[in-house]
């Protein structure tokens, strides 16, 4: 696993995320009703964001749609920048040691995480979304075949690993968790939908 020291104030703030603050307004809104849309039948639904960053889509399914909301995140530096309505919400931890019991969840969220991580690892990571989710898991990563997966157009020196949704969608079925649907998820690209 990469050490938490080199996710830092300097990796929020260049290469792709150089704009992060600018490329979360434009994904964060249209995302956080995608899902409220999906989630609407489970208004009091307890979500939680593995890799939260600074928080915003939490702030957004919190003070908009009105979900229970928690957070993890590897950076202590992006926690640091939380937004204050959220920042109390949100543990410092990893996606391969989640402190939370099995079913804790109605929904877990996972944006953009395990492209840090190998393949094993990566495998590991989705069986624990897998296990701390009572029902849907919302999961995104650089898709192989994506521009997203270009060094040269989004150049990230942190990213491991590429997976295509193929791969994806059988490592969460190998998991017990079926996939449902996808949708865009703007400047993230797909975001995949599975149901336990």
């Amino acid at each position: 696993m990469i050490p938490k020291n080199k996710f830092n104030k300097n990796f929020f703030s260049s290469g792709w995320y150089k704009n992060y603050q600018e490329l979360l307004a434009e994904w964060v809104k249209p995302v956080a009703r995608r899902i409220y849309r999906i989630l609407k039948t489970k208004p009091r639904a307890k979500i939680l964001d593995v890799g939260c960053g600074f928080g915003d889509l939490l702030a957004e399914l919190q003070n908009k749609y009105h979900f229970q909301v928690e957070g993890l995140e590897y950076s202590s530096d992006a926690i640091k920048r939380a937004d204050q309505t959220i920042r109390k919400k949100i543990k410092n931890g990893s996606i391969l040691k989640l402190p939370f019991q099995k079913n804790s969840f109605d929904v877990v969220v996972c944006f953009d995480v395990v492209s840090y991580l190998t393949l094993e690892e990566t495998a590991k990571a989705i069986k624990n979304l897998v296990k701390v989710s009572k029902n849907y898991i919302f999961f995104s990563t650089v898709y192989c075949h994506s521009i997203w997966a270009s060094q040269k157009l989004n150049p990230d020196k942190l990213r491991v690993t590429t997976l295509s949704q193929k791969d994806c969608i059988n490592l969460f079925s190998q998991n017990r968790a079926r996939f449902i649907k996808k949708f865009y998820g703007e400047n993230g690209g797909d975001i995949l939908v599975f149901k336990k």
